[in-house]
């Protein structure tokens, strides 16, 4: 599979599942991903019982067609009862070789008004808008007519998608059109788009203190998202610590007890029976050394959901451990700096810096292909400061800004809900360098 068939796969949930009274725009940059989005759009309105209609500029009507024929429709039955239409910019776009958006807007209307009693369930309209690069369409009249668009679409039993090519269509342009849709399609994502301007601003002049006034509650609308989606994220990393916590108590003292009580009666009854050295002893034998390696994976399990000596020692002791256990598993030479005497420290601090520590360990071990690890943990003009360095392949700016890996994005989450930041740079063939600062709990910024 391609990587480029997921993300088409996308445009085609996006495209069938737009709903009524929507008003999108899809911005794209290739003919597969308008195809992708486009094919599904009218497949999801023929099925619904709707009338659809296709405006063709960049596509013959021939070609999309043929293509919906080939998505299994049975396009010459819909065409002859009227259920799907596909035209070019005469006669719906342009009235004779001018464009007027209320003549257009008058025109929809009318449509919408034929559906007619049970026969068509609704209006779906997709336009190849390039027409009005062709048609010499002025900026102004294109801007009002999708202005008006919107209005029309959420009184009427209309979904409509307008289809932009990026790289047919000016930026100055792409950025009007944008702010006259509600809903913008880009990169298989559809986004509520926080730049649209309500038609009853953007049609009339001199709106400047609407403008001014919609763009400072965005604003404040948005920072008041973000600090919640955070507050969030850290009552689940806390909920999420505390019930690694409890599962690892559990698991030690419940299932550790018992495996140990276990072993003690079957060592009594083995002292009971007389002594021999034939199948039964091998066999007790065994049992022995299973038990044994049941009880040393009930403790590691329960360390690798929260490790006790985190809680009881502290965080250097904790990073000593950890370290040790990394270079006994992966044959790596470690070497780490701690402070003489433990660090006083928050649990919330100490485990954010654990956590990361743990995942930075887990990808040098998976990705950098490195012989030596360095791990630095101290205090810095009242920073905590962790760092982790090692001679692999070096992470590449590409690998950084993809924005894909998880584990990164954990790393960085969680040093920010503490007011912290972590930096990492690679050089090729040279190592990576992880440092993470978070502020001591006296010197961190509220929320």
């Amino acid at each position: 599979m391609s990587d480029a068939e997921p993300h088409l796969a996308g445009l085609s949930e996006l495209a069938g599942g737009l709903g009524l009274h929507e008003h999108r725009c899809l911005i794209y940059d290739t003919q597969e991903e308008q195809f992708a989005a486009a094919l599904p759009f009218l497949r999801a309105g023929l099925a619904r019982g709707e009338r659809c209609i296709f405006v063709a500029d960049e596509n013959s009507a021939a070609a999309v067609l043929d293509a919906l024929r080939k998505g299994g429709i049975d396009v010459d039955g819909y065409v002859k009862s009227g259920g799907l239409i596909v035209t070019g910019k005469q006669g719906t776009y342009l009235r004779g070789r001018r464009f007027d958006p209320d003549w257009l807007i008058g025109l929809l209307s009318q449509a919408t008004g034929e559906q007619g009693g049970d026969r068509f369930s609704g209006l779906r309209i997709l336009g190849e808008m390039t027409w009005a690069l062709e048609a010499d369409v002025p900026l102004d009249s294109l801007i009002e007519y999708e202005a008006k668009l919107t209005r029309f679409v959420h009184d009427h039993n209309v979904r409509v998608l307008c289809q932009y090519n990026r790289n047919r269509f000016s930026p100055e342009l792409l950025l009007r059109v944008i702010r006259t849709h509600p809903v913008v399609v880009y990169g298989a994502l559809v986004c509520r788009n926080p730049y649209y301007v309500p038609p009853e601003e953007l049609l009339k002049p001199h709106q400047a203190s609407l403008e001014v006034e919609r763009l400072l509650k965005n604003i404040l609308s948005w920072e008041d998202s973000f600090a919640q989606l955070r507050a969030l994220a850290a009552r689940l990393e806390s909920v999420r610590e505390e019930e690694r916590t409890r599962a690892a108590r559990e698991i030690h003292d419940e299932l550790g007890q018992a495996l140990t009580a276990i072993r003690l009666e079957y060592m009594a009854l083995l002292r009971d029976l007389p002594a021999g050295q034939g199948p039964a002893s091998h066999r007790s034998q065994t049992i022995l050394t299973l038990l044994d390696q049941a009880f040393q994976s009930v403790r590691r399990i329960a360390t690798e959901l929260r490790p006790g000596i985190l809680d009881d020692l502290g965080l250097a002791a904790a990073v000593e451990w950890v370290t040790e256990e990394f270079r006994a598993r992966t044959g790596m030479k470690v070497q780490v700096s701690l402070p003489d005497a433990d660090i006083a420290i928050d649990r919330e601090r100490a485990t954010a810096l654990f956590r990361i520590l743990q995942e930075t360990l887990t990808n040098v071990a998976r990705h950098a292909n490195a012989t030596w690890v360095y791990v630095r943990l101290t205090k810095e003009n009242g920073d905590l400061l962790l760092e982790v360095r090692d001679n692999g392949k070096g992470i590449s700016e590409e690998q950084l800004s993809t924005g894909k890996s998880l584990g990164l994005i954990g790393m960085r989450e969680r040093a920010a809900l503490l007011g912290g930041e972590i930096t990492i740079s690679g050089v090729p063939g040279r190592g990576t360098t992880v440092s993470v600062r978070i502020p001591e709990a006296s010197n961190a910024h509220p929320e």
